[in-house]
């Protein structure tokens, strides 16, 4: 079901405002947004740092942000990182300096509000490891931590990658016994922590937010294929199948197909991708959105689109395989089908509830796929309503309210 500004805001004033003063920090990634829009709406005061951290071309500044009642109180920003680097390089000068900057201003914003909160969320395990430590040593005043585990990070070999996921490996194992909450994101990611660090203290309590789907946006259909358009969304870097995107969008125009691409993100690869485009003649094919972190300009972008693709190559060091990514997150809410591979765990729903196709990671096979519903745009629509399925159960306001209210009352 589609949800307009004014139903949404209808639903806000509807619900109940918990009288509780919640800090909370998050990457600057649409994929956090919504859990941080829950907390606005629903706390009485809020605090909120967005860390100048991630895997984009053009990182923005780090920004602390004050709500009272949903209201814009005071915001102030801070440092604009760099992390334009590979190799040595990127993982010694880059990454530590990005990660002391940041860690520097957020406690400079929690100064702000004097060490003092009901409850620090924390989108990240950077913000977690600084809370558990401040509260550690008395600095901080808060009564709970809650730690929203997102991500699980295999160590890759190889020098210096390995050395840097051993650091994040290291702090996980340090965070996960000391926070009040875990809150994991897919079940999977509740297996491998066990096995990976062993059973959670009795002290910490673990909840499970599952999908967790954007706010639908409002947009038209597009009109039948052809063109048959696909989307990407996401980071631009090797293991976020935008090369095997290509490749299977290049398959299809070689068989005759009149098919398109929409890529919406950037990141270290973006150059080299362009260039890969060009060599493989299909530029006229594709077209290059850039980073974008505005929920409305991404829904307008995908609705222009028949099919989002999510094809992650089997790296066994790849944190896809425990987690359910923004782009599975953004395309499900916007009622967008998946073309995806078998690596991500939310593969199982896309295939339980028909709102996309499970593909071999070959461009063949892709193609072959999408040629099926080339012909047959009928099929399409009917995984839209899978789609809807699936964001019923799973949207972000209907999960994050029943975990919310089970801790708070």
């Amino acid at each position: 079901m589609l949800q307009s500004d004014e139903e949404v805001k209808l639903y806000s004033s509807m619900q109940r405002i918990w009288d509780k003063h919640i800090f909370t920090a998050e990457l600057p990634y649409e994929k956090d947004q919504i859990v941080t829009l829950f907390i606005k709406e629903r706390f009485k005061k809020v605090d909120v740092f967005i860390m100048s951290l991630g895997q984009m071309s053009n990182i923005p500044a780090s920004k602390f942000s004050s709500y009272y009642k949903n209201e814009l109180v005071s915001e102030r920003t801070y440092i604009k990182n760099n992390l334009k680097a590979g190799g040595i390089k990127l993982y010694f000068l880059y990454i530590p300096k990005a990660l002391f900057s940041v860690t520097f201003d957020m406690i400079r914003a929690l100064k702000k509000i004097n060490f003092s909160c009901d409850i620090f969320f924390a989108q990240h395990f950077l913000p977690a490891f600084i809370a558990v430590v401040l509260r550690r040593i008395g600095i901080l005043r808060c009564k709970k931590i809650v730690f929203l585990m997102f991500d699980f990070f295999p160590i890759p070999s190889g020098y210096p990658r390995g050395f840097y996921y051993l650091g994040i490996d290291f702090i996980q194992g340090f965070i996960r016994k000391r926070v009040d909450e875990i809150w994991y994101t897919t079940p999977r990611l509740v297996e491998a922590d066990k096995e990976r660090f062993g059973p959670l203290p009795k002290t910490v309590i673990k909840r499970l937010t599952q999908g967790y789907f954007f706010r639908r946006i409002k947009t038209p259909l597009p009109p039948a294929p052809p063109p048959l358009r696909l989307a990407f969304l996401g980071s631009l870097r090797v293991d976020t199948a935008i090369y095997e995107s290509i490749d299977a969008l290049v398959e299809c125009v070689r068989n005759g197909m009149d098919v398109e691409l929409l890529i919406i993100g950037s990141g270290p690869e973006e150059m080299r991708i362009k260039k890969y485009v060009q060599e493989n003649k299909i530029g006229s094919k594709v077209k290059f959105y850039g980073f974008e972190d505005r929920g409305e300009k991404i829904a307008e972008i995908l609705s222009k689109c028949h099919l989002g693709l999510s094809l992650y190559p089997a790296d066994p060091y790849s944190p896809n395989w425990f987690l359910t990514s923004g782009k599975f997150r953004r395309y499900v809410s916007q009622r967008l089908p998946t073309v995806v591979s078998l690596v991500p765990y939310f593969v199982k729903y896309i295939y339980d509830y028909n709102a996309g196709v499970v593909v071999d990671n070959e461009p063949k096979e892709i193609r072959k796929v999408l040629q099926k519903l080339y012909n047959n745009p009928s099929f399409i629509d009917k995984m839209r309503q899978g789609c809807d399925k699936l964001y019923s159960l799973y949207n972000a306001d209907k999960v994050l309210e029943r975990e919310f209210t089970d801790m708070l009352s």
